[in-house]
């Protein structure tokens, strides 16, 4: 049986096409692609910091639905301010400011701390044996909630600066562009939170390491 190809059909993939090629585009061309009119360019910027920038807000919010909302409106503003974007930081920082900012603004609005949770916990602190005991699985439950409650208890901007250079590994000078912040704010920052998580810690031995 003959495929008769429609117009719907080639556009589809072409934009396929075209899609595929920018995902081994760098940052700056796909900034640069977008503000000639390619859509698919922003598509592409969405598909490579959407989990990043969702993990983000996620550990600053301590809440999935409301990390997904945030994330959904931090490409929004993206969207919508990408064409006058100075490039004076890299893209990634840009738009981990943008969610940086949402995120405080969306705590203040609820005048809450939410505490942090990580699903990677378990498998970061896995026990030696294989089939646990009931008394392991209990003590690990402890050291989790104590984790979890010592993270909730630090001011929004050390949990930030925390997160930023503990969990998303960056530098002092990519979380101060993220921050508006100088660099010796955000080792100060970063000081004081270690200083308080080792002594809330320390009893379970999980007191975290200055790096």
């Amino acid at each position: 049986m003959r495929v008769i190809k429609t117009e719907t059909t080639t556009l589809s993939a072409q934009a396929a096409h075209t899609r595929g090629h920018l995902e081994g585009a760098d940052d700056r061309e796909l900034v640069s692609r977008f503000r000639e009119g390619n859509e698919n360019a922003f598509n592409a910027i969405v598909d490579r910091y959407q989990q990043r920038l969702f993990r983000m807000a996620e550990t600053l919010l301590g809440n999935e639905e409301d990390a997904r909302d945030i994330s959904q409106e931090a490409f929004m503003k993206a969207y919508l301010n990408l064409k006058s974007f100075r490039e004076d930081s890299s893209l990634f920082t840009w738009l981990y400011r943008i969610v940086y900012n949402l995120s405080i603004s969306h705590l203040r609005r609820k005048k809450i701390i939410s505490f942090l949770s990580f699903d990677t916990q378990d498998e970061v602190m896995e026990l030696d044996s294989k089939d646990p005991n009931p008394g392991e699985v209990y003590e690990r439950k402890k050291v989790m909630e104590a984790v979890t409650t010592a993270l909730g208890s630090l001011p929004p901007k050390q949990r930030a600066v925390f997160t930023l250079r503990q969990i998303e590994g960056l530098t002092h000078r990519e979380i101060a562009g993220i921050m508006g912040i100088t660099e010796g704010a955000v080792k100060a920052s970063y000081f004081h939170a270690v200083r308080k998580l080792q002594g809330l810690l320390k009893q379970y031995g999980q007191a975290p390491r200055i790096m």
